[in-house]
């Protein structure tokens, strides 16, 4: 027990001598004030669900736009995507166009569901996540004779899980930044 108590003694000892030298870490400074956190992009989920909903309004008539003009304008994309969709829809679009593919039409969507919002994304870059339906009745793809080569059966309608990436930390503007197909519910 001896050996305890003077362990213990030995020990507040110098505590006691590093308090004393200033080389025991302080407490807040009463003059400090902690440092702000980051202001949300979007005040609430609605807002971020309106954000998203307008973003994909452009991703889809822009990427129309661009396969309709057989692949010209490409370049454009990155005004609506980023990272893997980018990616994805460049190298899609280039194939269509080698082939000599154009669509005409427009895509059309419906409910929009917020799936998840994140606030503090890496870098600053806010994160919103929703499901989709997409339906694209409306779109045929031609060749460069004009004929139809969409295959029977192609399905009218699909769910889909997008992910957006606020365009800076700053930003409201969201870009698409992955597409996935989602199977359940079905449109």
């Amino acid at each position: 027990m001896r050996t305890t108590f003077r362990s213990a003694a030995v020990a507040l000892v110098l505590v006691s001598a590093l308090a004393a030298s200033g080389c025991a870490p302080e407490g807040p400074k009463a003059d400090e004030k902690p440092s702000p956190t980051a202001t949300p992009l979007f005040a609430s989920d609605e807002e971020a669900l309106a954000a998203a909903e307008e973003a994909y309004a452009a991703y889809v008539q822009l990427t129309d736009a661009i396969l309709a003009a057989g692949g010209s304008g490409i370049e454009r994309l990155g005004e609506v995507a980023a990272g893997q969709q980018l990616r994805t829809d460049a190298d899609e679009i280039g194939e269509l166009a080698t082939l000599g593919y154009r669509t005409v039409g427009q895509t059309t969507f419906s409910d929009f569901a917020l799936q998840g919002y994140d606030r503090d994304g890496a870098d600053g870059i806010a994160v919103v996540t929703a499901y989709v339906c997409e339906d694209v009745s409306g779109v045929d793809v031609l060749d460069a004779n004009g004929i139809s080569v969409v295959e029977v059966s192609r399905p009218d309608r699909a769910k889909y899980e997008v992910t957006f990436d606020s365009a800076t930390p700053a930003s409201s503007q969201l870009l698409v930044s992955l597409r996935q197909p989602w199977v359940e519910p079905e449109c």
